[in-house]
């Protein structure tokens, strides 16, 4: 008797062992979610700041002596940025897609459903779109 009682013990601890190793591994895989959730956040908010410096890099309004001169900066702060996964939208001669562009404007110019022009880039953040791409649309 007293043998069995032992052996139902020790049975009890180990179930009792493998039960809190498994709530501890699922702990840590869900603090390991969490820490990669709020890594991945901090990124995207830190790099959507940045879009707004980025567009004043783009301009249009900058002299050809301004643009030389910042083509290798801009060009840089891209290569960095898209190691953190940041891509442009290619958003010109392209179907409108709602998902990926914003329609300012239609004109009468171009084909129907296709974007004509392109006024702000969009960019997507690995696979979610950040911004979308303001256009202007083509409609016939």
């Amino acid at each position: 008797k007293e043998n069995m009682d032992l052996r139902d013990e020790i049975k009890n601890i180990k179930d009792s062992y493998i039960r809190q190793r498994a709530e501890m591994e699922n702990y840590l895989k869900a603090k390991e979610r969490e820490l990669n959730y709020a890594i991945k956040s901090s990124n995207r908010d830190m790099i959507k700041s940045l879009l707004p410096f980025i567009d004043s890099l783009d301009s249009a309004n900058m002299s050809q002596e301004q643009r030389t001169f910042l083509a290798p900066l801009r060009d840089q702060l891209g290569k960095i940025l898209s190691t953190y996964g940041l891509n442009a939208i290619n958003a010109k001669g392209q179907k409108f897609d709602p998902y990926l562009h914003e329609a300012l404007a239609v004109t009468d110019q171009g084909e129907n459903g296709i974007v004509y022009e392109e006024i702000q880039k969009g960019y997507k953040l690995n696979d979610e779109v950040l911004r979308t791409s303001k256009v202007i649309v083509g409609k016939r």
